[in-house]
């Protein structure tokens, strides 16, 4: 059967912007970095929500008020999203149900923002992992296995990816 559009590898969709933005986020000092692994693994291991007032808690020897900024400097970036005083995404998770649950090798259930956020978790965690979602297309439940080099059965794997307008607002809330 003939496809009636054209098949990109992730190389080929990245651009000028997309680059520089991620090479931002990559210059993130310290304790940012520390911040967003600390929220990261209090998702992995308890599920979101995260309070904001709770996060100091998670990096001791470090005050309050230079988490706090810390916290405000990832949610600025992108890298997480704060409302009503929780973290509700530490990329690649959300608290929120979504169209994209990733059990975990014990057997949690996390879920993911988006199918990429999904497909990068093995590889994240250095575990496998089993995406559950159904297609967007005809609604069809879909259980993906993937390990931390990729999917089981990757040739029949494909991931939708639309034409991307100007995002002037987070990712997580505008699409």
């Amino acid at each position: 059967m003939a496809r009636r559009f054209e098949v990109k590898g992730a190389a080929a969709l990245l651009d000028a912007g997309f680059i520089a933005k991620w090479q931002e986020r990559r210059a993130l000092d310290p304790l940012a970095r520390a911040v967003l692994r600390s929220v990261v693994e209090r998702f992995i291991a308890q599920g979101g929500p995260v309070s904001i007032e709770a996060v100091p808690a998670l990096l001791p020897g470090h005050a309050s008020a230079e988490v706090s900024a810390a916290v405000a400097r990832l949610d600025e970036k992108n890298l997480i999203f704060v409302e009503g005083g929780q973290v509700l995404v530490a990329y690649p998770f959300a608290a929120a149900p979504t169209a994209f649950t990733v059990v975990l090798p014990e057997g949690r259930e996390r879920y993911a923002v988006c199918a990429i956020d999904a497909l990068g978790v093995p590889a994240m965690l250095g575990a496998p992992v089993v995406i559950r979602s159904h297609c967007h297309h005809c609604r069809e439940p879909l259980e993906i296995h993937s390990q931390p080099d990729g999917p089981a059965g990757a040739r029949e794997i494909m991931v939708w990816v639309g034409q991307r307008g100007e995002l002037r607002q987070k990712a997580c809330t505008s699409r």
